[in-house]
This record gives structure tokens, sequence and C-alpha cells, in this order.
């Protein structure tokens, strides 16, 4: 009787320490699926943070370049309304300046 349970208490020893490797089997199966999964949601939200990086930067770049395209037309805007003032004013500059001259130093 005595033998009986100890062969029992071994068998149960030996049932547990099966449980037991099975059961630290399934946690790093289940802790290699959690790392998987967590890597994979990593991934997946830097791609997303990198596609609305992608497009905020596309953006900027539109942006500069209305800005720049205004700046520009602005700037062309200006300089054909110098011209104008320019060709507009020339002549009486020049006649301004030879009559000056002939003041100070008399018509010769």
């Amino acid at each position: 009787m005595v033998l009986e349970a100890l062969d029992k208490i071994r068998e149960a020893e030996k049932d547990v320490e099966v449980m037991r490797q099975l059961v630290k089997e399934e946690l790093t199966v289940y802790e290699q699926e959690k790392t998987d999964a967590l890597k994979q949601k990593k991934e997946e939200s830097q791609k997303k943070v990198t596609c609305l990086l992608q497009e905020l930067e596309t953006q900027k770049e539109q942006q500069l370049q209305k800005e720049k395209d205004l700046l520009l037309s602005e700037a062309k805007e200006q300089n054909q309304d110098f011209e104008k003032k320019y060709e507009k004013n020339k002549e009486s500059i020049i006649d301004y300046v030879i009559e000056r001259v002939k003041e100070i130093y008399g018509s010769q």
C-alpha cells in the first residue's frame, strides 16, 4: 500500500512536470505571438506616421510653390510698373537735365 502510494505520487509528479512543460511551451508560443503582433502594430503605426509626414510635406511644398508663384507674379508686375514709369518720365527727365545744363553752362 505504501509502495502504491509512492508510485502514485511519482506518477503525479511526472504528470505535473509534463503539464509544467506544456504550459511553459504554451506561454512561450503565446509570448512570441504577442511579440509578433506588437511588432506588426508598430510597423503599421510607423507606416501611417511616414505617410502622414509625406502628405504634410507635399502640402507644405505645394503651399510654398504657390507663395513663390505669387511673389514672382508680384515682382513681375512691379518690374513692369517701374518700366512704364521710367518710359513715361524718361523724356521729361532728359529734357530737365538738358535745361539744367544749359542754365548752368549756358547755351553754346
